[in-house]
């Protein structure tokens, strides 16, 4: 039996290609999860303008197809594609390029925690925007030193 990562790794690929056409499209995390036999495959998806329904189900299909094909998991399993939406953690610089402008919590490896708006992005680091009081303090974060940042929602 192939062991779990390996399992991840390998369908990571495999929606690699079959999202290669669609180049705004990304893969942000693959997760597999359960006891052999009884599995849950998650792949979430996500994109520089968004992903639709119809987007997740092709990749739902064509990853089915080639899982079953490939006998891969042992066992019966579960597969859901879908998108990473806004209460899963930032996993890559491209979803925080995606939401630059929108505010963040930001929880350090350390335990700290910034709240603020992305205003800069790049493969090493992001920049954060809080508002204390009158004035606004610019924080440059190493994206190595982040445990979890998630997007908040705003219903202004």
């Amino acid at each position: 039996m192939i062991i779990q990562k390996q399992v991840e790794q390998e369908v990571l690929q495999m929606v690699e290609a079959i999202i290669a056409d669609e180049p705004a499209l990304f893969v942000v995390k693959v997760i597999l999860k359960g006891n052999p036999g009884n599995q849950k495959l998650i792949v979430l998806l996500d994109g520089d303008e968004g992903i639709t329904i119809d987007q997740c189900s092709k990749v739902s299909r064509g990853l089915s197809a080639e899982l079953e094909e490939k006998d891969l998991i042992d066992g019966k399993y579960h597969l859901e594609v879908s998108s990473a939406g806004i209460d899963f953690p930032l996993q890559s610089v491209r979803q925080y390029q995606k939401n630059v402008g929108r505010s963040l919590k930001v929880t350090m490896i350390g335990g700290d925690v910034l709240t603020g708006e992305l205003a800069e992005v790049n493969d090493d680091f992001i920049v954060l925007n809080e508002q204390k009081k009158k004035e606004s303090i610019e924080h440059k974060i190493s994206l190595r030193d982040i445990d979890k940042s998630m997007v908040l929602v705003s219903f202004k």
